[in-house]
């Protein structure tokens, strides 16, 4: 379970306070997952990740300066964490195809976000893309005798941000 890893000595006090329901969301998820209140979990996770995805968004299209750079930098992460968060629950809710479906998409944004035409932006990015990655590749193993999943997997994988259909 991926847990929040905000810096408090953040020196956006305007992203702190936008992520700051994400992090109550997640850490309000992480309870739940850990007393077995899966739903729960699944919908505080899923709002977590709304809450995140719509920053990245918003930040991703303004103008580029250092404020939303850091932004980038604190979003990517809250944007992973909640996917991630989602996966795992759904694995446990042994809903495999839900799981994979958080990790690519997460995966996918990321790969959109690589084409950024901010050199900094696309370097916070990979990092954080790598870790999608990697994640995908650990889930192909752990479910490898479920062929739609793997081919999913490899799609995504493949992806590149000028393709037309996306994974949903």
């Amino acid at each position: 379970m991926a847990r929040p890893q905000l810096n408090d000595s953040v020196d956006l006090p305007q992203v702190a306070q936008a992520l700051s329901p994400w992090q109550s969301n997640i850490m309000a998820g992480n309870y739940a997952f850990e007393r077995g209140a899966l739903l729960e979990a699944r919908d505080k996770y899923t709002t977590a990740h709304t809450l995140a995805a719509h920053l990245l968004s918003q930040f991703s299209r303004a103008k580029i300066c250092q404020s939303v750079i850091d932004a980038i930098e604190h979003c990517c992460p809250a944007l992973v964490v909640a996917a991630h968060n989602l996966a795992d629950t759904y694995r446990a809710m042994n809903q495999c195809e839900q799981a994979c479906k958080w990790l690519c998409d997460v995966h996918i944004t990321l790969s959109d976000l690589i084409q950024h035409p901010c050199n900094t932006v696309r370097t916070v990015v990979v990092h954080h893309h790598h870790k999608t990655y990697l994640e995908l590749v650990q889930f192909a193993k752990l479910h490898s005798q479920h062929p739609h999943l793997i081919e999913k997997i490899n799609h995504t994988l493949s992806y590149s941000s000028d393709q037309t259909a996306t994974l949903h």
